[in-house]
This record gives structure tokens, sequence and C-alpha cells, in this order.
């Protein structure tokens, strides 16, 4: 590397800080980072130092070089073992030459074999390097363009008006200028800008161009009433208000049909504003003072022949008679309102055939009575109307009763078929296994089972305990209760005692206990007997009592 004396250095420097100043402006000028701009630069000579060395599949590397203060261009190779492995010389290098440059290179590697500062480059290569910038550049601006405009086509944005002698520009957001032609198909007619005007545009479309991204903006696209009317208007912007259609001839009048989905809301009297405050809004963005355009607001109707009266607006139909398989019709109007139905220069009725998409003739009183033509007045569509919605709806709440029948009968057919089903059940087939035998007076009888209905479910009944007295007034009576029994039984020893002694019985063999009616007759010994019995069960009773405890918590 050769040695710089100090005036190259200090001239080096200065060129360095020039180029850096140029990004910068470069950067502001096309709304990039500065940053990207010294990328874009390094890439421009890049490319075209690796085609002066043999093609863009060249490796070529392009950094900044803080001793030199300048950029520093290095062209490397891959090594390879030997020459004949070697398949293009602008890209391989065997490994003996490879050490030439490097001694520690290996094969794989990629060793540099050239090196060049931008300061030596010839003035032709500098050119060349100066023009794939600009294209750059502009391919990245054109980029960028594109993506941060694409997301706005549809609507609305702000641009200030820069003219000069012969063409004007309009600089959308502070971003990029558009060229505008104030005589084009996308102008308002008649409207002539003023240097720094600030104006609504439409966006149409972004297209990419080879000059960059092409925005194109329109003043006169139907839409940009639409955007206007949704900016001024509430109702539309929240979907209260319906735009059906907007039909428009720039410079002369706008038609819009609207419907409104609230039965509360009047979609012309919101549209207009109070005192026409809203719509005046709107029409001073349309058109030059003196000339602006005239909207009228027409209500969307589902008829098309109450629609196409209603579209004439603002002349007044007769009536009119429609051919709704041509599309097709013949409206009548007074001869006051003839001239007005058809517009200034027709195109009142031009774009009412556009809004309702029919083709329509305007015919006045007399002619239709020459002609013949039997048309309908506008309440007589409204009256028929009226009738074939009632009809309707007298259609619908019959099938809703035939559908409520139906439902009732295969409601009725099915309780029948689970009635036969019950009815049909066999008691004796069900299974007792479950049922335990309950004993009554010695025998074992068969509880008995109730045959459970399926899908019919009965809850169990539960049986509530309430104590009203206290273990110790339990325990109190009990006691006294075995004191009374006793004093009874002590009575009747005393009884006993006191009768006379019996002849002694024969022995009776004692006979099977068989159930039948009780003996209203007991002897002495069968007495004794049972009270000895009695006295048995209540002395071998040894209960405890405070196993009851739980029931009186």
């Amino acid at each position: 590397m050769t040695k710089l004396t100090k005036a190259q250095q200090r001239q080096r420097e200065k060129r360095f800080i020039e180029m850096k100043e140029t990004f910068s402006e470069v950067a502001e000028k096309h709304n990039l980072k500065e940053e990207v701009v010294l990328n874009v630069f390094m890439r421009a000579v890049q490319n075209v130092y690796a085609r002066q060395k043999g093609g863009d599949d060249v490796h070529v590397e392009v950094l900044i070089n803080d001793e030199m203060k300048d950029f520093e261009v290095r062209l490397l190779k891959k090594v390879v073992a030997h020459d004949d492995d070697i398949e293009d010389d602008a890209l391989e290098i065997c490994l003996q030459t490879a050490k030439e440059y490097d001694a520690d290179a290996k094969v794989g590697d990629s060793v540099v074999v050239e090196r060049a500062f931008l300061a030596n480059f010839s003035t032709r290569l500098s050119t060349n390097v100066a023009h794939n910038f600009r294209h750059q550049l502009i391919e990245l601006e054109k980029e960028q363009l594109f993506n941060l405009f694409k997301d706005k086509i549809g609507e609305l944005v702000k641009g200030t008006v820069e003219k000069n002698e012969r063409i004007t520009y309009i600089n959308l957001l502070g971003i990029t200028n558009v060229f505008f032609d104030e005589r084009g198909k996308h102008a308002i007619p008649g409207e002539v800008f003023k240097n720094g005007q600030e104006l609504n545009f439409y966006i149409v479309d972004v297209v990419s161009g080879t000059k960059g991204a092409n925005i194109i903006i329109s003043r006169s696209h139907p839409n940009f009433v639409k955007r206007l009317m949704e900016r001024e208007i509430h109702e539309i912007y929240d979907g209260t208000i319906l735009i059906h259609e907007i039909v428009r001839e720039e410079g002369e009048r706008v038609k819009v049909a609207v419907e409104s989905l609230d039965p509360n809301v009047d979609p012309i009297g919101a549209c207009i504003g109070p005192n026409a405050s809203r719509i005046q809004k709107i029409t001073a963005e349309l058109g030059p003072d003196g000339r602006k355009e005239k909207i009228d607001i027409i209500p969307w109707a589902k008829n098309p022949a109450l629609f196409i009266i209603e579209a004439f607006r603002p002349a007044v139909p007769i009536g009119l008679a429609c051919d709704v398989e041509n599309k097709s019709a013949k409206v009548v109007f007074s001869e006051e309102e003839k001239g007005k139905a058809f517009g200034h220069k027709g195109a009142n009725i031009r774009l009412a055939s556009k809004l309702t998409g029919y083709e329509l003739a305007i015919l006045d009183i007399n002619e239709a009575n020459e002609q013949g033509i039997a048309f309908q007045t506008k309440a007589d569509i409204e009256y028929e109307d009226r009738l074939a919605e009632q009809e309707k709806t007298r259609e619908r709440i019959l099938r809703e009763l035939a559908r409520s029948e139906e439902i009732a009968q295969r409601a009725a057919e099915q309780k029948s078929l689970l009635e036969e089903e019950v009815n049909a059940l066999n008691i004796d087939d069900l299974e007792y296994k479950d049922a335990f035998p309950t004993e009554v007076a010695g025998e074992a009888k068969p509880a008995v089972v109730t045959p459970e209905v399926k899908g019919e479910k009965k809850a169990p009944k539960v049986q509530k305990v309430k104590t009203t007295i206290s273990l110790a007034d339990l325990e109190a009576e009990l006691a006294k209760e075995k004191e009374e029994k006793e004093i009874a039984h002590a009575k009747r020893e005393e009884r006993k005692s006191r009768t006379k002694p019996e002849p002694k019985q024969p022995e009776v063999v004692e006979q099977p206990v068989v159930s039948g009616p009780k003996m209203e007759i007991y002897t002495e010994e069968e007495l004794a007997e049972l009270d000895a019995q009695l006295e048995e069960v209540y002395e071998d009773d040894d209960i405890d009592y405070e196993d009851f405890d739980e029931y009186y918590e």
C-alpha cells in the first residue's frame, strides 16, 4: 500500500467528508435513513467493480477504511487444491498461488487477491458507480413508496400544491411529489389550483414504474365524494346509513342512493344536516366557486319503479310505465318538470339511468296520452307494494302456523307411542332379585317392588328426625319406666302368694305355634311365663345411651 503525503491525506479526508454530507442530503430528499443510503452506495461500488472483474458472481467486498478515509474494495477468490480443480479463474485460485497472498491459506478458504480504493477509480468507473447508485436509490424509493401508499388505495390523503410555470405537483403527506394534470380526467373541470393550496385527493391506485412508484390521485372519482360523506356524516361512517351507489359527472351533478338501517334515522335529513351544514361542507370540495357540483341524495328503494321515480330528483315524475324484464321505463312528467328531468346538458337523466341501471325515456303528460301509455302513479306503486308486502307477511304467518301444527302433531304422536309402550309393559317379566323379604308374624313375605317406567325418575323421600328431648331426660324417663314395671311385677308376685294352690295339671305337650286368632283367656302359668319373659328382656337390655348422643347434637 502506497504511503500518502499529508496533502493527499487532507485531500482524501475532505473528499470523504463531502461524500458523507452528500449521503445525508440524499437521505433527506428521498425520505431515507442515512445508513440506508450509505449501504446503497457501497452496493453500487460492489456491483460495478464485480462486473469489471468478470461478472456479478465475482466475490467483492466493500468497506470503509478509517485510516485511509476512503472506501476500500477487495476482490476475493476461493482456494482449491490444484490448478486442474479450477473451473472459473474469476472465482477460484489454486492453493500454491493463494499462499502468495496469504501464507496461512487453506483449501476452501477465501483469500484477498486484490485491493483498491475509490479515490483511485478511473473516471469511467466512477461514473458507472454514480449511475448505479442513482438507479438503486430510485428502486429503493419506489419500493418504499409502494409499500407506504398501497395500504392507502381507496382513501383520502392531504396534498399540498407545488406549481411551476408548466407543471403541477402534489406533495402527498410531505413524503413525495406526484404529478397532477389539472386538465386531465382526474381533475374537476374548471378547478384551478393555487401554489401552496392544501386539498384532499383520492388514491386510485399505486403502480410500480421505471421512474419510481406511480401514485394515481383523483378529485373526479365517484368514491372521492363517498369518502367526503363518510368524513362529514357520522351515520355513514358508523354504518347506520348505507350508501348503495354513487354516480357522478364531475363538474355537474352527483347522485347518491342511501338507505337507513335504523327506522328512527331519516337518511335524507342525516345527509343534509341541520341548515344543510353537512352537505355544504361536501360541496365546498367539489369544483370552483360559483360552479360547485350539485348533490342529490336519493332514498334507495327495493322496488325498481319507486327507485326510478326517486332517482329523478329534484324533478318529480307524475308516473311511469316500467318494463322490469327488459330493464326499461317510460317516465311521465308535467310540462313544467320535463326540462328539470333532463337537467343541464342532459346530466340528470343520464345519472338517473346509471344509478338505476334502467334505460329511461322522458315523456310529458300530453305525449303519454297521445301514445296511449298506461302508467302508474307513485301512489299506485306504493299501494301495490304494500299489498305485496302484506301478502308476503300473510304467507310467512301461514307457514309458521303450519310448522307449529306439524310440531304439535309430532309431539302428540310421540306421546301416544310412549303411552302404548308403558301399557304394554308386563310386570310379571320384571326381575325381583334385589327385593328383600319382610318377616311378618314368623313368615317371610316378599317385599313389593313397584316397576319403574323408563324415562320417569322419582326423587327419594328423605325423612327428617326432629328431636325435642335431651339425653338426660331420656335416661330419666327410661329409668322411671323400668321402676314402674318392677312395682307391677312385685304386685303380681304378692297376688300369686295369696292365691291357693290348684291341683297339678297333666303335662301338656308343646305344639308348634300356628298362626291364627288370639286366645282371649290365659292361665296363671302362662301369665307368669309371659311376665318372666318380659322381665328378662328388660333385665338383659344393656343399652349404652351415649351412642345416641350424635342424634342430639
